[in-house]
């Protein structure tokens, strides 16, 4: 029998859970278009982000329990494409991709593996993965020494984050973490030293701002219009850009709500380069599904 404070604990979560999303613009009526992605062993996919290199392909990865590895797949008929491998790599708790755009005119494009996830809180710090992107259309291992690591650690404490996001305006990554209640933490990272314009090794992140959001499981930004994109596991938000001064404005207004699909677990969010948002869920085959984005 549970205890009647740990039942009140749960109560009192899921009805803040419930005045969070009530405080989100009505959700738009649903509709999507869906292929499933076909590789058994992606079972637990937890990050999504579209190629640079080839904008047919989307990247993935498994959730915590997992080796080291990225899954890529074609996008419209969600056939396999190639599977790279990270020898002498640990995956923690892999929970989200991101893509930085390439730092000069034909320069590589560079994924960034957030081994971010923390449930229990105790992680001293977190480590961001930067590789130049492979060809998602081969398959091969990626060194050790190929990989760049940023040591992330957090101003007051340990936190979960399931979330992230490049910001091109700043050259930040963004980190927005998750909470059974709302009021989480956003925070930035500064990816590149000022000075010699370098990946920084060590770097503690920046509280930017509180955002009431419960559960965010995935997140993204869209390159053309500057949308930010945050996923649960029962709605995808829309922070629109539209005339906000700053990320902080932009993060602070009541986000327009679009209901998902009634899949297993959303936790992974992407946003292709014609605005067009996708998500795809836990499971196997894993769906992948884009919105109805009005």
């Amino acid at each position: 029998m549970s205890h009647p404070c740990l039942f009140l604990l749960k109560l009192s979560a899921c009805v803040l859970v419930a005045i969070a999303l009530s405080s989100c613009v009505p959700a738009e009526e649903p509709s999507f278009v869906s292929v499933e992605l076909v590789d058994k062993e992606l079972n637990e996919s937890s990050g999504l982000v579209f190629s640079l290199k080839d904008p047919s392909c989307i990247w993935s990865h498994n959730d915590s329990g997992d080796r080291a590895r990225l899954f890529a797949f074609d996008a419209k008929t969600g056939q396999a494409t190639g599977q790279w491998q990270f020898p002498g790599v640990v995956a923690v708790d892999w929970e989200d991709l991101a893509m930085l755009p390439p730092s000069q005119p034909g320069g590589p494009a560079r994924l960034v593996i957030a081994d971010c996830g923390d449930n229990q809180a105790k992680r001293g710090q977190i480590e961001l993965l930067v590789v130049d992107e492979m060809d998602p259309r081969q398959s091969g291992e990626i060194q050790r020494e190929q990989v760049r690591l940023v040591r992330v650690t957090y101003p007051d404490g340990a936190h979960d984050c399931e979330a992230i996001w490049f910001d091109e305006p700043s050259q930040e990554l963004m980190l927005l973490c998750k909470r059974f209640v709302p009021w989480v933490g956003l925070y930035r990272v500064p990816l590149f030293n000022e000075t010699t314009g370098q990946l920084n090794q060590k770097v503690t992140a920046e509280l930017v701002t509180q955002v009431p959001i419960a559960l965010a499981t995935a997140a993204d930004r869209d390159a053309r219009t500057g949308d930010v994109w945050v996923a649960t596991y029962w709605q995808a938000m829309k922070f629109s850009k539209a005339d906000h001064a700053s990320l902080e404005d932009q993060m602070a207004q009541t986000p327009t709500a679009i209901d998902l699909p009634k899949l297993k677990q959303v936790e992974a969010i992407s946003v292709d380069s014609q605005s067009g948002v996708w998500v795809t869920s836990e499971g196997a085959p894993a769906p992948l599904v884009q919105l109805n984005v009005p």
